[in-house]
């Protein structure tokens, strides 16, 4: 369970601080770090960068949102020229953030620290590659101010001796812990470990250096698991080539009557969520050389809930944020003794599906834990009808594979574009191809083997982030 935290201060303490924040973390920093006199602002070393945008075309920008960073760093941007890839609902929202001012293309060296949630290390130090790209303004940028904390090294920093320091001046409450730029005013550095820091730096930057061009190297071997499936799946006549259902009938119309629109709860009048069941028949793969069966045959929700209130016993909250997208891997165990809504159960083998149109990559069989585990009621557990008949596994697979994830961001119900979900009938509607259990089991095998390799090589990455990680406190501590 989550650590609890005491501090003894007084009044006269909390009184210096204009702010009269009371989260314990940060007068933790402010009250034993910055009356100490023995450090040094961060912001001399730094400074709030100003948030330009020259104006370029909307389909020649790639941009940036926190959601598109990762906690490595790593960045996967939104191409607004690409047509096919992006959904035509997705792409309005963007670009009305562009339009509405919220862009900025950071000048190369800087460093941007995601304002939610900045415990997460969502960290961006900008070089030749990410200075092309254009990012949200709810990144804080810094930019550096002279040369002994350059931004990719102040990138490591946070992430180890530093961390500690940031996360105390997040503010807290019943949101997100955020950071604002007016918080950085309260950002000192231990002026031990600014000689610590002078002393080693070359030493820490040719670490750097060189792992991450091992990294590099490295990163060229991983496969995406939507690339393996989708070889696996042609290998194996599931569908006939690798592309998209989606991308076949784009631009087709269609005519439908009002009588038939009724059928559907939503009265749905987009033409591409009608050309899929009119015309395709909801079928997930075209041209498959078996079976066809819906989804509803093979597995049904299996939803337990626990009431709002106080829980019997602490149980762990699944928030998209402490989930791992595609296999569904807990990185934060976050505790809860009270919930204030109806939540449901994730146990067992069940195949768990996010019907939120933005998170369709967490579809996933949850681990086994002796703790209850729930999550919002955006996560649906279904329960596989037979295992003797389907692997739960090879429906994974199939709802993982690009033909899902394009084709459902436009299985949406209602009208809110804000926050679009797939709605249950729709899902258990969809059909998929069910070779028998032998081929299932290839499939499955061979999609697994591979994606194994690519985490081996994943973890190469991971030990060798560490590596700096350790020199750092090592050198620095």
């Amino acid at each position: 369970m989550e650590q609890v935290n005491f501090l003894q201060t007084s009044l006269a303490d909390f009184s210096k601080e204009k702010t009269l924040r009371f989260d314990v973390k940060f007068h933790n920093v402010f009250t034993r770090v910055v009356k100490t006199g023995e450090t040094t602002s961060l912001l001399n070393f730094f400074e709030i960068g100003t948030k330009e945008y020259e104006g370029r075309e909307v389909n020649e920008i790639k941009y940036v949102e926190i959601g598109s960073v990762t906690n490595e760093g790593d960045i996967i941007p939104f191409n607004l020229a690409d047509d096919v890839g992006l959904d035509v609902i997705e792409k309005e929202r963007l670009i009305e953030k562009i339009e509405n001012g919220d862009i900025f293309k950071p000048q190369k060296g800087s460093l941007l620290i995601a304002s939610v949630r900045p415990n997460l290390k969502k960290f961006v130090s900008i070089g030749s590659k990410e200075s092309s790209f254009h990012f949200t303004k709810a990144f804080i940028y810094l930019v550096p101010k002279q040369n002994l904390i350059e931004g990719r090294l102040l990138k490591y920093l946070l992430r180890t001796v530093l961390f500690d320091r940031l996360v105390g001046l997040c503010r807290e409450g019943k949101g997100y812990p955020t950071l604002k730029e007016n918080d950085l005013k309260f950002f000192f550095i231990d002026n031990d470990l600014i000689k610590k820091l002078e002393f080693n730096k070359e030493k820490i930057l040719k670490k750097i250096n060189e792992n991450e061009q091992k990294i590099l190297q490295i990163k060229s071997k991983i496969e995406s698991l939507q690339d393996i499936i989708d070889d696996v799946f042609v290998k194996y006549q599931m569908k006939e080539t690798k592309k998209s259902l989606k991308d076949k009938f784009i631009v087709e119309n269609l005519t439908i009557l009002f009588s038939k629109l009724s059928n559907n709860f939503y009265l749905r009048n987009s033409s591409l969520y009608n050309i899929f069941w009119e015309k395709y028949s909801g079928k997930l793969f075209e041209n498959s050389t078996y079976p066809i069966v819906k989804l509803k045959s093979l597995i049904k929700p299996n939803i337990k809930r626990v009431k709002k209130g106080i829980l019997d016993k602490p149980m762990i909250l699944l928030n998209f944020e402490d989930i791992e997208s595609y296999t569904g891997r807990i990185l934060n165990k976050n505790y809860i003794e009270e919930i204030d809504s109806e939540k449901n159960i994730i146990s067992g083998n069940d195949i768990v599906i996010s019907k939120m149109n933005n998170h369709l990559g967490y579809v996933f069989l949850p681990f086994q834990s002796e703790d209850t585990i729930i999550g919002s009621s955006e996560f649906i557990p279904y329960l596989v009808l037979d295992k003797k008949f389907v692997l739960p596994e090879f429906i994974k697979f199939c709802l993982l594979s690009y033909d899902f994830l394009k084709i459902s961001t436009f299985l949406r119900s209602g009208k809110s574009q804000s926050h679009p979900r797939i709605h249950i009938s729709d899902l258990l509607n969809i059909k998929i191809p069910l070779p028998d259990l032998e081929i299932q089991q290839k499939i499955v095998s061979e999609i697994q083997l591979r994606e194994e390799e690519s985490n081996h090589y994943k973890e190469q990455i991971k030990k060798l982030r560490k590596e700096i990680d350790d020199l750092i406190h090592q050198l620095l501590k």
